[in-house]
């Protein structure tokens, strides 16, 4: 996976947690369960890219 296709993904996340908080207002358990799903998945991609990151200064500046 590039950095490109993480940061995309990382926002799409973003922007689902948002639809979800707004559009899934009566079903609390659904809106729960697909708020952490979403946000355990950009948490992952956020890991990844500053890993990424780190990785490409540490070579850089080898």
């Amino acid at each position: 996976m590039t950095l490109l296709e993480a940061s995309l993904l990382l926002v799409v996340m973003v922007i689902g947690i948002i639809l979800v908080c707004r559009f899934l207002r009566k079903n609390r358990a659904l809106r729960i369960t697909c708020i952490v799903v979403l946000s355990l998945i950009a948490l992952v991609l956020a890991g990844y890219i500053g890993l990424t990151l780190i990785f490409v200064y540490a070579v850089s500046h080898h």
